[in-house]
């Protein structure tokens, strides 16, 4: 029976940055999806994610610094387009509020920002509707991250380093191996992967492989829209990358990307769900949701009004009580680790996630600073 340094429960944007890094560094690495790669419910897929290093707190500003240049890396060693610069536009109501401290956290960081006019924002970008909010931040290095680009990718170079990618194996428990260690899984066809280590990532299904967080992660069933743009005149604004942004209007929860896949822009509200199971997610759409799409349209961005809906997606958040993420070690085996929690903004950070879940296999000890993410916070 073959064993493993690390065994990698999840392959999802997480899963594989850990797959990547650990191999790097020589471990002998299983990475272990429930699926066939990329997992199509993962919450790691889908067309888009968003970049941004608008954030509230100076921490995450600087871990989406740091995941932005091994993104960088990762396209290069690949020979991949995996980002798209576009800039994000937090638009604003009241002062202070979460695009005020975004802003202030960015410069905090010592990278750019600007605070600017609603009127200013839509002399920029005249697909806005100044009337529809006070002031905007920009964020420069905001971003679309090709989701399932990028997870393809990352797989792919994972096993280029030497990582075995196992597909269509439900990984039901951590095996104990008495004193506080676990000696490997076994999947739900009943076949044990011995390891000296195991990092769970497996996302929305964690709570079916360590049934003691079910108190502490929820999962969400989440729904994005995809809806093409009326063709434009040149004279015009239109909405693909090189002239529309990335935007994020935190008041209404909508966020949103100009056009990227299918000649059609990305809608979708970060506010949570309906609490869900993993595998029991019904795929339909509600037209009301739809309808709130549209709404938000005719106020923010007019144009968009009419917009022919072109494809609708359900997807999972898998959530901590405060949205902040969950790396720290199993409360019953200290050569388990748990990086889970990312409550819907977790991608971005992916490549700085496994490199930090291969510190602490291989030296206990992390660069960045995780005690916010710790189980016992």
């Amino acid at each position: 029976m073959e064993s493993y340094d690390v065994i990698i429960v999840g392959a999802g944007v997480m899963g594989a940055s850990a797959a990547c890094e650990l191999s790097r560094h020589g471990a002998k690495v299983a990475l272990i999806d429930q699926a066939a790669l990329p997992n199509p419910s993962g919450a790691s897929i889908d067309h888009s994610k968003v970049f941004r290093l608008a954030y509230p707190d100076t921490i995450y500003v600087q871990m989406a610094a740091g995941a932005l240049g091994l993104w960088r890396d990762i396209e290069e060693e690949t020979d991949s387009r995996l980002m798209t610069r576009t800039g994000a536009l937090l638009l604003g109501t009241l002062r202070p509020s979460f695009e005020t401290m975004c802003y202030d956290a960015i410069r905090q960081s010592s990278f750019e920002a600007e605070m600017i006019s609603s009127d200013e924002a839509a002399r920029r970008y005249p697909q806005f509707n100044p009337d529809a909010f006070s002031y905007a931040v920009l964020d420069p290095l905001g971003a679309i991250l090709h989701a399932e680009s990028a997870v393809r990718a990352l797989i792919d170079l994972a096993r280029r380093r030497g990582a075995r990618i196992i597909e269509g194996e439900r990984v039901s428990r951590i095996e104990s191996g008495g004193n506080g260690i676990a000696r490997g899984v076994t999947t739900a066809t009943g076949r044990l992967f011995p390891s000296g280590s195991v990092i769970v990532a497996s996302g929305p299904w964690t709570r079916a492989v360590i049934p003691g967080l079910s108190s502490i992660l929820t999962t969400t069933r989440q729904e994005v829209f995809y809806f093409e743009p009326a063709k434009v005149s040149a004279s015009k604004a239109g909405f693909d990358a090189d002239s529309f942004p990335i935007f994020i209007a935190l008041d209404t929860g909508f966020y949103g990307f100009p056009i990227h896949h299918g000649g059609s822009i990305k809608i979708a509200n970060h506010r949570k769900g309906v609490a869900v199971e993993p595998y029991s997610v019904e795929a339909g759409i509600d037209e009301a949701s739809v309808a709130m799409c549209r709404d938000f349209f005719r106020y923010y961005i007019p144009a968009l009004a009419d917009a022919r809906l072109t494809e609708a997606r359900v997807c999972m958040y898998n959530n901590t009580a405060d949205d902040d993420f969950l790396i720290d070690w199993h409360p019953d085996f200290e050569n388990v680790l748990l990086v889970t929690g990312f409550s819907g903004h977790g991608f971005k950070f992916g490549p700085l996630i496994g490199r930090i879940a291969s510190e602490l296999l291989l030296t206990r000890e992390s660069s960045y600073p995780i005690d916010r993410f710790r189980l016992g916070r």
